[in-house]
């Protein structure tokens, strides 16, 4: 005869295999019904699962899957939503910034912007790279006083040369917008003397944009361009071999999927 404490370990485990089971086999019906054509009834069996598996590491893949469901970029925008403020900081870090790269390609800069300011705050480590990402739709935005602010804060304390690097020139170019090019251009002057190898081309991009559009001398910015980062992308847009973007913010893009686990 079993004693009873060890016929209750027998009973968790069984229990424990039970409910690996079940939620395992959600996941199966899931699958089964949504290539049966049953989206809806699919959906239904995804979300149960969210429900029950909160902290799981599966959980943003099983989210994100949910999310491609939708409808429409808005409807899934709602299904990210609705999860985002129930999860642990690192997985509503990585739907946040999910979020925001979806709200940016289908036009809603503001509420990007937004989602990356709140990441760059639980981000950890890749902190400032989101609130760069924020700093970069609020310049499209034409937020150019505030984006002028947060972008001299980043050159101050960001930890990655590409950051400070992008910041500054971001800052310039605010400055630019706001109606001094001479002090902005006299702003990336001081900028790249500094000693050490400026490790973005789209700084040197955005200053060559800024002495071509408004006349100044700019071979010595696009000899740093040449040849710093010779056959880059940037390169050949400098030199106009491929087409480019109208104003030189369109080539600071987002890093979308920089916290995909």
């Amino acid at each position: 005869m079993l004693r009873p404490s060890s016929a209750f370990r027998i009973l968790l485990i069984k229990y424990s295999l039970v409910c690996a089971l079940s939620f395992a086999s959600s996941l199966d019906d899931a699958l089964i019904l949504e290539q049966a054509g049953e989206i809806s009834a699919a959906r239904l069996r995804y979300a149960e699962w969210l429900e029950k598996n909160r902290g799981s590491r599966e959980y943003p893949r099983v989210l994100f899957h949910l999310a491609s469901l939708a409808d429409s970029a808005r409807d899934a925008l709602a299904v990210l939503n609705s999860y985002s403020n129930k999860l642990p900081p690192a997985q509503s870090a990585v739907v946040l910034a999910r979020m925001a790269a979806l709200e940016s390609l289908i036009g809603l800069p503001g509420e990007a912007a937004r989602h990356y300011e709140m990441v760059s705050r639980i981000g950890g480590g890749e902190g400032e790279l989101f609130l760069l990402d924020s700093v970069k739709l609020k310049f499209v935005m034409g937020e150019f006083s505030e984006v002028r602010e947060t972008a001299l804060s980043l050159v101050n304390s960001a930890r990655r040369a590409v950051v400070r690097d992008e910041a500054a020139a971001i800052a310039a170019l605010s400055l630019a917008h706001m109606g001094d090019v001479e002090g902005a251009l006299a702003e990336l002057e001081r900028y790249s003397s500094v000693p050490g190898t400026i490790d973005s081309p789209y700084f040197w991009l955005i200053k060559l944009d800024m002495e071509q559009s408004y006349g100044y001398p700019y071979a010595g910015t696009m000899n740093a361009l040449t040849s710093d980062f010779k056959n880059s992308t940037i390169e050949y847009i400098a030199r106009n071999r491929i087409s480019r973007w109208d104003e030189p913010s369109g080539l600071l893009k987002s890093s979308a999927l920089r916290a995909e686990p």
